[in-house]
């Protein structure tokens, strides 16, 4: 059963957490071929489907200046699947999941 979307405060240095931020930003710069570099994982939610969907607020370094995307990343370690089904600015993304 699909659960909601919950917070995981405190999850934001959890180096498992900090992985998947980096595989999520090393996958965009593969696909939109830019070069943008993790800086810090802002913030956490996670939701229970068919596996784990996280929703990671990220802070990069986009060519000096620093910016928010919101990424968010499908796990299915049974299947060894590890997936970013969205990376975008934070602004605006995932109107119905609030951040604050």
């Amino acid at each position: 059963l699909a659960g909601g979307i919950v917070d995981s405060p405190g999850r934001e240095n959890d180096p498992y957490i900090v992985d998947l931020a980096r595989f999520a930003v090393s996958q965009h710069n593969k696909e939109a071929n830019t070069q943008l570099e993790l800086e810090k994982v802002v913030k956490v939610k996670e939701q229970a489907i068919a596996g784990r969907l996280y929703y990671i607020t990220i802070q990069v370094d986009e060519g000096g200046a620093k910016k928010l995307y919101k990424a968010k990343v499908l796990e299915q370690l049974w299947l060894d699947v590890k997936k970013l089904l969205e990376f975008k600015p934070a602004e605006g993304a995932y109107p119905n999941v609030s951040y604050s």
